[in-house]
This record gives structure tokens, sequence and C-alpha cells, in this order.
């Protein structure tokens, strides 16, 4: 497909318009390639993904997590991302990041965070909210951890938890990656648990007090997610409007702990 078909789609995909104040979802590399025959799907570019992509003959990598965050006033082969930006341009492959855009997007990674923890009633965030919704049932603590490493596939133990105090669990808010920041609102809400990853000492502090749950899944662990749901999203809305690209999901780990 043509460049431009392909930007078209992901404006359908996960809109940039209302974040572009305040991220950098968009294109981060154009390396002149007009026609983009395949694309890897990763959350974030390292350089196992780099390695990947240059194998497998990917003109254009699409990740969650923007390779260009602030604005670089210098290019250093020797930091990041500036090694990272030098080899895709080395090797001719663009970059597009689909941030908060796809964060907050209608089938993007809350809203299937969502459906993989099979809440119901569920209410759809924006920039500003957490996303909303309830349990299959209520629960204890123990089991919705349980619960909750099931359904992201995690490894037993992965998750840290804050107990607020409730012996069942059924509403909950939660936001992928690090969203602390709105326990306020969801405590607010009503809700007994908050589910989201990075959570700040003080931030947990603060659930206690207020006693709410919250389950830190940790922001790879909330956002590996995207991959899979980015790939396949692309491939409908490519077939839907009989463009043809190759979307490889990639291999490459890009989990930076080890333990």
């Amino acid at each position: 497909m043509k460049y431009r078909d392909f930007i078209s789609l992901m404006e359908e995909i996960a809109p940039t318009e209302a974040y572009r104040d305040i991220d950098n979802s968009g294109p981060q590399i154009f390396c002149g390639n007009k026609d983009i025959q395949s694309a890897l799907v990763c959350l974030e570019i390292n350089r196992d993904v780099l390695k990947e992509a240059d194998e497998k003959g990917a003109d254009l990598i699409l990740t969650h997590h923007p390779l260009i965050f602030e604005p670089e006033s210098c290019i250093n082969y020797n930091d990041y991302p500036g090694r990272y930006i030098h080899e895709a341009v080395r090797k001719g492959i663009s970059v597009y990041s689909a941030h908060l855009s796809f964060d907050f997007a209608a089938e993007g990674n809350n809203a299937y965070l969502a459906k993989l923890l099979r809440l119901t009633d569920v209410e759809a965030g924006s920039i500003s909210t957490e996303w909303r919704g309830h349990l299959p049932e209520a629960m204890s603590l123990e089991d919705v951890c349980r619960h909750v490493e099931n359904s992201l596939s995690l490894p037993e133990h992965y998750i840290r938890c804050v107990d607020g105090g409730r012996d069942l669990l059924r509403k909950v808010g939660l936001c992928t990656g690090a969203g602390g920041s709105y326990i306020p609102s969801a405590a607010a809400a009503g809700c007994d648990l908050f589910i989201t990853g990075d959570l700040k000492l003080h931030e947990a502090q603060y659930a206690k007090a207020a006693g709410i749950s919250v389950i830190d899944a940790g922001h790879y662990g909330t956002e590996k997610i995207f991959t899979g749901n980015m790939a396949h999203q692309l491939r409908q809305k490519a077939l839907e409007k009989n463009l043809d690209i190759d979307v490889i999901m990639a291999e490459a780990d890009t989990n930076p702990y080890t333990l």
C-alpha cells in the first residue's frame, strides 16, 4: 500500500488529533519509502526489534511507545534513542507510533484490557479519565490477582497489589501503562479496585488510605497486549479497503526486566 494509505488507516484505528499537543503519536521517521509492503508491529523499539525488522524486510515499524517522545536537539549514535534512530534511517525503515491515540481508541489498549478481563458494563474513558467496568463476579483480592495473571498471561507473582481493605471486589477502574494518577477519580467513582502498572509509592499510600485496592501488573505487563491487538486491527482495516500489506507481529522480546 502507499504510505499515505497507511497513515489514513492508522488515523481510523487510532486518531491522533486530540493528542497532538501532549503526545508524539504519529509518524516518527519517514525514510521516503512511498510503498509500505510490510510493517513490523511491536510494543517499542530496541536493538533486537531493529534486527528482526531488517531480516524480515519490513518497510516500517509500528510501535506503541514512541521512539522519539520529546524533541531531540541532537542525534547521537552513542545515546538512546539516537542509536536506534540512526539504525532505522540507515536501514531505510520508517517508524510510526500509536501511543495515547491507541491507549484510548475505541478498540485500543484500555478497551482490550477490559475485554481480556471479561469486564461488564464497561464505561469508555477519554484522555482525562480511566476506564471502568465490573468483574464477572465479586472476587477477593487474591482471586482477582490470579484472574489478572491468567488474563494477561503473566508469570505467577509477577504483579504487586495494595489491599484497600474490602473483602470482595466488583467495580474496577483501569488504565494500561502508568495510570496511578487516575486512582483518586476511580475511588471517587466508587471503584473497589484499580488496575494499572508502574505504581508509585505515594499513589499506593493514597489508595491504602482511600480504601481502594490496586493491582500493579507492570507497564510492560499491561501493554504487551498492544502487538496482537494492533496487528489484528491493521490487517482487518487493510482487508476492508482492499489494500495489500504484510503485517508481522514482532517476536523480539522488548521486556527490559530479566527478574
